[in-house]
């Protein structure tokens, strides 16, 4: 049997893991947003302040209807109306927090005030403002009771249900973007049915200029995908979803598993170019973002956090994380564990701090950070640190502005070109 904590293999009759000490037939209670193991009698998480609602063995899972008319029926079972009781790891990296946002939403509120000529964020200048803010992309699609046997067959499942989403009245023009960014840069399935031609040509750009820039980073993202929020994170513009559970085997232990590594674009920003322009020419204009943020700026940033954790499995020696069996499984969790702890970013950031105040002298770690953005400095709702907005933001600085961008993020963006080319 495996260890209910860690996935270690242990014998029948073993009390506690050998590997990380647990006791084997204790269930803990797992925070449902970040993973984080609270106490019985916690009502909020330490960690991420979420509301408890469920347990490690006992997790709600609401599998969606989903269209099987193209795949493969004998080896794809799409569980509907049951209750997946499997391991569900989603580690998150939000790109705006509610927290700035908020001030953000404030500081377009009083640039909107100024001219009568720019339309209001929250009421874009359409007739179909619900259209501009809403995808019929379903991007947390799962499945259970699969044949899996090696990574092509975990790639060809992803990249049905991708195909499943273009039926309908989905734009020539987007699908011919979309099948360039798959052929030329590796990425598995792309789906941004809904967005602007130009805007998305724009983003093939963004996406086409950093894997050439960094090409050990092909092949490790399977999804881009526009999204529909959840209500507390719709003023999100973008997030980088490292580790998605998408499906299981029929296996007696679930596995191997299929791992979605993702980018997501918030609908409600992509579709509506209007309210991302704003938001992203407030956030510049007051700190939050680097010099010359634009309205693909979301992009670059979730780039830097896509680049970083690569960067991290490969600290690990970690080959993929598509398909997930007992040969690699250890390994997962400690990539897993690391990167939800920021434990290599704070890694990365001390060496090129190191080496900065080698060559310039003495400086507040924090206050050298700063000098990035303000996001550089993001806490969570604990206040701590989350290190790995200060290398996505020193990576979007870099991206923004060349030789021009702030020696920290110059400093940060060598360090991780160094661990991505391990």
């Amino acid at each position: 049997m495996y260890c209910n904590k860690c996935g270690n293999l242990i014998s029948d009759n073993q009390k506690y893991c050998n590997k990380c000490g647990n006791l084997v037939n204790y269930n803990p209670k797992l925070c449902s947003k970040c993973g984080n193991i609270i106490s019985e009698n916690q009502k909020y998480c330490n960690k991420c302040g979420n509301l408890i609602d469920y347990k490690y063995n006992n997790v709600r899972v609401t599998v969606k209807k989903t269209k099987v008319n193209n795949l493969n029926k004998n080896n794809l079972l799409v569980g509907v109306g049951i209750f997946i009781i499997v391991l569900v790891l989603i580690f998150s990296i939000v790109f705006v927090k509610r927290k700035i946002n908020k001030y953000i939403e404030n500081a377009i509120s009083q640039t909107t005030q100024k001219s009568d000529n720019t339309p209001n964020n929250n009421t874009p200048n359409t007739n179909n403002s619900t259209q501009k803010s809403r995808t019929t992309i379903i991007a947390d699609n799962t499945y259970t009771g699969l044949s899996i046997k090696n990574v092509n067959d975990a790639k060809n499942i992803i990249v049905q249900d991708s195909v499943m989403q273009k039926e309908g009245d989905y734009s020539n023009e987007i699908i011919t973007i979309e099948n360039s960014i798959i052929s030329k840069y590796n990425i598995t399935a792309v789906n941004l049915k809904e967005m602007n031609v130009e805007f998305a040509k724009e983003l093939e750009n963004v996406i086409g200029d950093i894997y050439n820039n960094y090409p050990e980073a092909r092949e490790y993202l399977t999804n881009l995908t526009l999204t529909n929020l959840s209500i507390q994170d719709i003023n999100t513009i973008a997030l980088f979803m490292p580790i998605f559970l998408f499906g299981t085997s029929s296996t007696s232990t679930t596995r191997p598993w299929i791992i979605k590594t993702q980018i997501q674009l918030n609908a409600s920003y992509f579709l509506n170019t209007e309210r991302i322009e704003a938001s992203t020419e407030a956030s510049s204009k007051a700190g939050w973002f680097p010099p010359n943020a634009t309205r693909y700026s979301a992009v670059a940033h979730e780039m830097g956090h896509y680049i970083s954790f690569i960067a991290l499995l490969k600290y690990y020696k970690m080959d993929s994380l598509l398909l997930i069996d007992e040969n690699n499984m250890n390994t997962y969790y400690d990539c897993a564990k690391d990167f939800s702890l920021g434990k290599f970013s704070k890694l990365m950031l001390d060496k090129a701090y190191e080496k900065y105040i080698n060559d310039y002298g003495k400086i507040d770690f924090n206050e050298w950070r700063g000098q990035i953005s303000n996001y550089a400095l993001a806490k969570d709702s604990s206040g701590d640190y989350i290190y790995d907005e200060t290398v996505a933001e020193a990576f979007h600085d870099v991206y923004l502005n060349g030789n021009n961008a702030s020696l920290p993020s110059k400093y940060i963006v060598d360090v991780l070109k160094k661990y991505l080319s391990m």
